[in-house]
């Protein structure tokens, strides 16, 4: 089912699993220090991470260097990168098969959701329904620059569903995506805006 729908999706990785974390896993840690940094004063009270189109488990990893203890969840459509995750993953880690417009998660049972490049491979109204619903503390999303026609309508799909969250737009010249970082928490609560 997972290969029949990346297909109908159009969705094709022309690199294998093994390559991915060479070719982009440089720009991919940049995007996670700068949703970190964004939530620097949150950080300690984020206990369970959902990395939505997690691929190889970069962010998992990238958090574990961070001291982070608590539960990682990924979850991918594509089988390869999940057995690519598997490799790295400990006993805090559970990776999942899962479709990102359907998630196999109950409703604000997440302190941080994050969707790093992928929300443009998407139906963009289902999936940022999804990821506001199991969201109960943080929802960190990027869209590609050159996918920013997609803007306005992830922008529109977020005011629809997230309700009272605040909102913090992040562009920085040195990152291939554009960063939306989500807050219900009020402590953390910052207006829209952008920071370059």
């Amino acid at each position: 089912m997972a290969g029949s729908l990346l297909a109908r999706r159009g969705i094709g990785y022309d690199v294998p699993a093994e390559g991915y974390d060479e070719l982009y896993g440089e720009e991919q840690l940049k995007k996670y220090s700068a949703i970190v940094s964004e939530l620097e004063r949150g950080i300690a009270r984020i206990n369970v991470v959902a990395d939505i189109g997690c691929g190889t488990g970069l962010l998992g990893e990238y958090l574990r260097t961070l001291g982070f203890g608590g539960t990682y969840i990924g979850i991918d459509l594509a089988s390869e990168r999940l057995e690519s995750a598997k490799r790295r993953a400990d006993s805090s880690w559970m990776l999942i098969q899962a479709d990102a417009e359907h998630l196999p998660l109950r409703s604000r049972s997440i302190d941080l959701v994050a969707c790093v490049t992928v929300i443009h491979l998407l139906d963009v109204e289902k999936a940022v329904r999804e990821l506001v619903r199991v969201s109960r503390g943080y929802l960190a999303l990027t869209l590609l620059k050159k996918r920013i026609d997609l803007r306005d309508r992830m922008l529109q799909s977020i005011k629809n569903f997230a309700g009272e969250a605040s909102m913090k737009e992040i562009v920085r010249e040195d990152l291939r995506d554009l960063i939306i970082v989500l807050s219900h928490d009020k402590d953390v609560a910052s207006n829209p805006s952008s920071t370059k």
